[in-house]
């Protein structure tokens, strides 16, 4: 017990001392972004100072051409003065120094150096287009209105001018770009800085939650076993209850499918045994006819049967070989054998499709359920189609009937174990509703897809796709005559 109460003791010290540190990581997160905050704005009122001066002058570069305009006409303006600030001011921007604050008056802010080397060459540039302006605007100021000269000079001036505002609005840019840049600067930081203490955060918040749950499991842990014990038996129950429904189903789907053809082979030996004088050759040929037809039906039946436990028990593991389609597709059609006799085949294949990588026994084998399943569900006479053609890296495989065809609701449903279609005509149709969905599974474990399309009362359509290899082998592989045998 006092152990016990030791180790809550230290559990807690320890849920202590993590909570302690995750606010301390939080307080210094917050006053750090605040100090950077405070820094970056208190930098960009000294920045906003810059961009106004900068801005400023514009207004003195067009009050100096102004006030050369009136000295030419002989009115008085004191252009003088305004070059001088603007000089001044130009020269505080570009190297730092004081600056006048207002024009007509002797105060004055000290500037420092500008910021970015861009930013210097532009205020470089500036400054030599005024010199070259002064140069020129004195020489125009030595002409008088009624010289020939005075209007193409002016014009020039006013052009030079126009360049130097050019100028000056382009340095007004960089100073603003550069103030948004600290801005986005500092956003950046302070969204990193953010993201790393909600990292640091969600690992201390993690191992808190971690260490409660520890306590928590520890006094719960006996609940916890119980409860586990409790659902571990309720699901092998219902393991067991589903299992015994899926072999109540099979053995009475499998008795019924069996006794049928049973009593049809015991009926037509007997037949033979008590008759086989008096019978014709052509009658007793019938009667073996009909006995070979329900024995390849049986068949049909125990495979069906035998695959079906190999993919509940996940013992399906394809062994792929390359094999000519088209062999495939003859050996699925000689098995289903006399039971095509009354219906015309029609097998297209596409010159493309030659061999596929596959397990022929398997893969012959879901042709052969689709067969089935197309001869049981379309009228005597009617024609089946079987076709085969690449898609993006994979063959599709499509078998195609007409007859009274599949609800839209069903569609889905004719792939699940002992799902038949509910109509009159299934009710004389034989079958353990097992072969698609031992279609489904081969196909599965091939890494394809199967499915179904339906146009009631006029065309089914059973198709199947499965992935290739880029190219096959330069030479033929054996078929499945060669392969091995069903297991």
């Amino acid at each position: 017990m006092v152990g016990r109460l030791q180790t809550l003791f230290s559990g807690g010290s320890r849920v202590a001392q993590k909570l302690a540190a995750l606010a301390g990581l939080f307080i210094l997160a917050i006053v750090g972004i605040l100090w950077y905050t405070i820094v970056t704005l208190q930098a960009q009122k000294s920045d906003a100072m810059l961009v106004d001066l900068a801005g400023r002058q514009r207004m003195l570069n067009q009050r100096h051409m102004k006030e050369i305009l009136l000295a030419s006409r002989g009115l008085p303006a004191d252009y003088r003065y305004t070059r001088r600030v603007l000089t001044q001011t130009l020269d505080a921007l570009a190297n730092g120094g004081p600056a006048v604050l207002t024009l007509g008056h002797d105060e004055t802010i000290q500037l420092p150096p500008a910021p970015t080397e861009a930013i210097r060459a532009k205020l470089a540039a500036q400054k030599t287009l005024i010199r070259e302006f002064t140069v020129n605007a004195d020489k125009f100021l030595q002409l008088s209105p009624g010289d020939p000269d005075y209007t193409s000079k002016l014009a020039e001036l006013l052009e030079h001018n126009a360049g130097v505002h050019d100028t000056v609005n382009d340095a007004v840019k960089l100073f603003a770009e550069h103030s948004e840049s600290k801005i986005v600067a500092m956003i950046r930081w302070e969204a990193v800085i953010g993201l790393v203490v909600v990292f640091l955060g969600i690992l201390l918040t993690r191992q808190i939650v971690q260490a409660s749950r520890a306590l928590e499991n520890e006094i719960a842990e006996r609940k916890r076993a119980e409860e586990e014990l409790r659902i571990s038996e309720e699901s092998r129950v219902e393991a067991f209850r589903q299992s015994d429904a899926l072999k109540s189903a099979l053995l009475s789907s499998t008795s019924h499918e069996l006794r049928t053809p049973l009593t049809s082979i015991k009926t037509s030996v007997s037949s033979l045994l008590e008759n086989f004088g008096a019978m014709t050759d052509g009658l007793r040929k019938e009667f073996l006819e009909g006995i070979n037809q329900e024995i390849d039906y049986l068949n049909r039946l125990v495979d069906n049967l035998l695959d079906m436990s190999r993919i509940e028990a996940g013992m399906l593991v394809p062994r792929c070989e390359w094999y000519p389609l088209e062999d495939l597709m003859e050996g699925a059609i000689r098995r289903v054998g006399v039971a095509l006799q009354d219906r015309p085949l029609e097998v297209n294949l596409s010159d493309e499709v030659s061999s596929v990588f596959v397990d022929g026994v398997e893969i012959q084998q879901v042709l052969v359920n689709l067969l089935d399943n197309a001869i049981k569900y379309s009228p005597s006479g009617s024609r089946i189609r079987i076709e085969a053609r690449p898609t993006n890296q994979a063959v599709e495989v499509r078998v195609s009937n007409s007859g009274q065809g599949i609800p839209p609701q069903d569609l889905e449903r004719v792939f699940d174990r002992f799902y038949r279609v509910r109509s009159e005509r299934e009710r004389m149709v034989h079958g353990t509703g097992l072969g698609l969905a031992i279609c489904k599974g081969i196909i599965s474990a091939h890494g394809g897809r199967i499915g179904a399309q339906s146009t009631p009362g006029q065309e089914t359509t059973l198709s199947f796709t499965f992935p290739q290899p880029s190219s096959p082998p330069p030479v033929s592989l054996q078929g499945p005559s060669q392969s091995r045998g069903r297991s």
